[in-house]
This record gives structure tokens, C-alpha cells and sequence, in this order.
């Protein structure tokens, strides 16, 4: 279970609603900085390219770099 809450005159206050039982052994976890969140994901469109064979154009993370990096390119004209 995560409880996310505040550090206030060196103790702990829960967010709103949160109850847990009176003496119960807690473990806390310091996420400030430091440490960096994950990268936002962004959802990319990926062109279709027509060839005689399945799956015959294989699409690395550097292909897909490629590709996106010539459509900033052409969309900047």
C-alpha cells in the first residue's frame, strides 16, 4: 500500500482521508530530489510502408528516430 503525505514540524502528516491503525509499524520511502520520475510516454504514428514481403522493414528505436526527425523537418516547411 502507498500513502503519499507530508513532512510538517518533523512529522508525518497523510493526505487527506488516509487512516491507517494506531500503532502500526510503517516503513517510509523519500522520493524527492534525486530521483527523477519516468519520462512522460508519447504515442507516435508510424508511417506505412508498402513492400512486397511482410514484414520486411525493420523498425528499430534508431529507425523510428529517423522517421520521426524527418517529419519534424517536412512539418517545419
Amino acid at each position: 500500500m502507498n500513502i503519499k503525505g507530508r513532512v510538517r514540524n518533523g512529522v508525518v502528516v497523510l493526505e487527506e482521508g488516509s487512516v491507517l491503525p494506531e500503532g502500526m509499524e510503517v516503513i517510509i520511502s523519500y522520493t524527492g530530489p534525486g530521483t527523477t520520475p519516468p519520462a512522460a510516454k508519447r504515442r507516435i504514428q508510424v508511417p506505412l510502408v508498402r513492400t512486397g514481403e511482410p514484414g520486411s522493414v525493420h523498425l528499430t528505436g534508431e529507425r523510428i528516430a529517423e522517421i520521426l526527425d524527418q517529419e519534424v523537418v517536412s512539418s517545419r516547411r
